[in-house]
């Protein structure tokens, strides 16, 4: 004879189940690896084609290995505060700008200065190789954007048209002539390299920390005060395509991942927010013990780099590219053979394989389930009243109760003893609307039995009108929420929000 199956307790899964999306989980790779501890707050990150990334931090630029997690150089020839460390893609050459008005070109591998650009009269904070990587473009507290020959150091254009401090650049692979800069007057200018002229204005509306030109060179996007802002570069006059408002405080650095597909964002609210370019809404964000001064990922999406202003270079490592092992598939052993019975009592039968004796211990049923096994549906219901079992264990007793049509013979014929439990257990769980289903139709029943006998027991007759209240006030609380939904409603129409 078959054994009999264990009653199915229906557990209730979370009323809003955490489900994380693709680009979380993508961001939730990167587990902390390692951090640096710098003497000043760490102003600028940049990476290069290979695995290296610099950190530039009061006079020094440091060099970084991203495979190896470790220092690869320290450049500190520097007499006052550095500025925007940036090394070329080929990782050879590393160009930064100093509070002397000075800017070098250093040698990575040697810390040998090979070019040295006089010409700014204040400090240079912006500082890059153009994408032909013989010329080198900076921007200076003078108000002006120069471009530099990387061969002869002689200056090749000098561009005019901000009011303030310079502090960002930007520029695109596919628009090798157009550059995109970022000052504190409010404006994003993208300037003609081969003309030096201005070929548009965005204005920001706060004093631009950031600049990016993405790859396809025909948007934009800026970073100042707590907002974001994306345009399009031909279309300036017609404002912002969007404006990302997720920060709290000042947003002070945006980069995009190695994809180009995803944009992150620092903030001195000590966050670092991840947003999808395709619908520019935040996908992740992470935070840290201090404010964020620059951010970025290396190009292989590998490391993701933050930099801090108490000194502190946090780096996370994600698994991108990392193979998993492949287990090599265990090779049959032949019936018959030695090593077929050397294989050990613990061996897991295979599908051609005959069981003589599973062995399978006998399920132990609960008093419930046993009384359930004998068609004793009284005693199952008292049982399980009786042991102070869980809501959930005392609903799926009754739902199986009423799916063999014997809840009326059970619920029947009860004493006082015997029907308080029972209706004590509804006056508890009735509003809870995982299980007011179920307990609303054995209400009906008890009701529509016991109706008759109602002012002969005073403990049964409190219980009833417990019930009483306990109903009638959920009715006027549910009347109350949708007065409450309706008024919501006409606000969220009359101020234009779905």
């Amino acid at each position: 004879m078959a054994d009999v199956k264990k009653l199915i307790i229906r557990e209730h899964t979370r009323t809003v189940p955490k489900v994380n999306p693709p680009e979380t989980r993508f961001w939730k790779k990167f587990k902390f690896a390692v951090a640096f501890k710098e003497y000043g707050g760490v102003s600028h990150l940049s990476f290069s084609g290979s695995d290296l990334y610099t950190a530039t931090t009061g006079t020094k630029v440091t060099v970084y290995s991203a495979r190896k997690g470790d220092v690869v150089q320290t450049v500190s020839r520097f007499k006052k505060t550095a500025y925007s460390g940036f090394v070329r893609r080929d990782g050879k050459l590393l160009v930064a700008g100093s509070e002397d008005n000075s800017v070098q070109v250093f040698e990575v591998g040697t810390r040998s200065i090979l070019r040295q650009f006089a010409g700014h009269a204040r400090a240079v904070h912006v500082t890059r190789f153009d994408e032909s990587n013989i010329h080198v473009l900076t921007g200076s507290d003078d108000k002006t954007v120069r471009c530099w020959d990387l061969s002869t150091a002689a200056e090749v254009l000098c561009m005019r048209g901000h009011e303030d401090y310079v502090r960002c650049a930007s520029t695109s692979p596919s628009q090798p002539d157009s550059w995109l800069t970022g000052s504190y007057d409010h404006t994003v200018k993208l300037w003609d390299k081969r003309s030096g002229e201005v070929a548009a204005t965005l204005d920001h509306g706060a004093p631009v920390e950031g600049c990016l030109l993405l790859p396809s060179g025909s948007m934009a996007i800026s970073c100042g005060g707590n907002r974001i802002k994306v345009w399009d570069v031909h279309r300036s006059s017609g404002g912002p395509l969007a404006v990302l408002s997720n920060h709290q405080k000042t947003v002070s650095c945006i980069s995009l991942d190695g994809t180009g597909t995803r944009l992150l964002s620092g903030s001195l609210d000590h966050q670092v927010k991840m947003y999808d370019l395709s619908t520019y809404k935040v996908t992740h964000s992470i935070k840290y013990a201090a404010p964020v001064l620059s951010v970025g990922t290396t190009t292989s999406n590998s490391h993701l780099v933050v930099g801090c202003s108490d000194g502190v270079l946090n780096v996370r490592e994600s698994p991108v590219g990392k193979e998993d092992a492949v287990k090599r598939p265990v090779s049959a052993i032949k019936p018959g053979s030695f090593a077929y019975f050397a294989r050990g009592k613990n061996i897991a039968p295979g599908p051609k394989d005959s069981i003589a004796d599973s062995g399978a211990k006998r399920q132990k049923l609960s008093k419930y389930d046993q009384h359930l096994k004998k068609f004793q549906y009284t005693e199952a219901l008292d049982s399980v009243l009786e042991t102070r079992q869980n809501a959930e264990v005392v609903v799926s007793v009754l739902q199986e109760l009423f799916r063999r049509d014997a809840m009326k013979s059970v619920l029947s014929g009860r004493n006082e003893e015997t029907l308080a439990p029972i209706l004590s257990f509804i006056v508890r769980n009735v509003t809870d609307p995982k299980h007011c289903t179920v307990l609303v139709d054995v209400a009906h029943i008890l009701a529509d039995l016991y109706s008759s006998v109602i002012g002969m027991s005073p403990a049964i007759d409190n219980l009833f009108e417990k019930l009483r209240r306990r109903l009638q006030w959920e009715v006027k609380a549910q009347e109350q929420y949708m007065k409450l939904q309706g008024a919501m409603e006409c606000i969220f129409t009359a101020s234009g929000l779905e």
